[in-house]
């Protein structure tokens, strides 16, 4: 099969989710070798992003029913499928790069030279194709006690969910094992229906927690300066993740450009509050994208870099800053289902479910 294979396999992983480009280095093919082994990536391109049970892909790959559920038991514990048990079935669907097989070895291998391999390709020509994820302000500190619109508000969010899982940040694993990590809390990733279920029952990672125990994770996230981002297209949202500056590497690109608050897709942004401010320098130390400075003793805001999370918000015990929502002219809300790959919808993996009798 020789080098022709994983061409073939990088193209059709760049054709999923938000991509798998290639780079000048080469380094997402070195990513491939490391993971699949070349029968492996074979069978890869008969699998598809819709869940089916391996007699399915079997008759595509011209293998017998064993044999392919063999190859994707093996292709499972790897973590390039998507697995769902429907009784004494279980259906399987491709797992693109993102979200998918970077997550599952990030959270499930302590292997240094993948996680290496990683950060090469996220620091030297990695671009996504779209947005994956969506920043959304902290519960507390909007102006004036307004209401956050539910799709922003992770609170109501919540509330709406009844599978609900936490799991360790793949970024900050990925990072813990380059033995660059920071000390931030690890368990602070939560994911919902689909993508919690297979997680914990698929691939053995996380466990179930109630509404009251993810409450407690967000306020959590929040005293530890974290930055709240979901995921999900407009009919469902399908995880809230906590992300760490210095780790989280959807954060440490968009840091890199010079307007993040054009590319966030974030409703609120801050606003200083005149005279209020007692110089403390505690927003500042907070703010995941260096928006606030302080020049001598007077706090400056650079709204261009504002992402509207509301860390700094949050944090000021003297209300000298506050998150106020943008003009409806600039409002976001999260994308129509034609338009978001990221994530395919736990909605869209239900009907498959049901295609099979499940």
């Amino acid at each position: 099969m020789g080098d022709d294979i994983y061409r073939d396999l990088q193209a059709r992983i760049d054709s999923y989710s938000i991509g798998f480009p290639a780079t000048k280095t080469g380094v997402e093919m070195r990513i491939l070798e490391h993971i699949f082994s070349p029968d492996e990536a074979a069978f890869y391109l008969h699998l598809s992003r819709t869940l089916e049970p391996a007699e399915a892909i079997a008759e595509r790959a011209g293998m017998t029913t064993g044999e392919a559920e063999a190859r994707l038991v093996t292709m499972t514990g790897k973590g390039l499928t998507f697995p769902k048990r429907v009784g004494d079935l279980t259906l399987y669907a491709a797992a693109p790069f993102m979200h998918g097989f970077y997550e599952h070895n990030a959270v499930m291998r302590e292997d240094r030279t993948l996680m290496g391999l990683f950060e090469e390709y996220f620091t030297g020509g990695f671009i996504p194709r779209g947005r994956a994820l969506r920043t959304v302000p902290v519960h507390a500190g909007i102006e004036g006690g307004k209401s956050v619109q539910p799709f922003d508000d992770v609170l109501k969010i919540l509330q709406g969910k009844d599978r609900i899982g936490v799991m360790p940040c793949a970024c900050a694993k990925k990072m813990q094992t380059l033995e660059r990590g920071c000390r931030k809390p690890l368990e602070v990733c939560i994911a919902f229906d689909f993508y919690a279920e297979y997680a914990i029952e698929g691939l053995g990672v996380g466990r179930w927690i109630d509404r009251d125990e993810a409450r407690a994770v967000l306020e959590l996230a929040d005293r530890e300066g974290l930055v709240h981002q979901t995921g999900g297209d407009a009919r469902n949202v399908e995880c809230i993740c906590n992300c760490c500056v210095d780790c989280c590497s959807s954060l440490r690109l968009l840091k890199f450009f010079p307007v993040p608050s054009k590319i966030a897709g974030a409703n609120y942004r801050a606003q200083q509050v005149p005279d209020a401010c007692t110089s403390c320098g505690t927003c500042v130390a907070r703010c995941p994208m260096g928006a606030l400075t302080m020049e001598g003793d007077a706090l400056r805001l650079n709204i261009d870099r504002c992402i509207g999370c509301g860390l700094c918000a949050s944090a000021c015990t003297a209300g000298a800053i506050v998150l106020v929502q943008k003009d409806q002219a600039e409002l976001r809300r999260p994308p129509s289902p034609e338009r978001y790959t990221f994530m395919k919808s736990s909605l869209d993996y239900e009907a498959d479910v049901k295609r099979w009798g499940g």
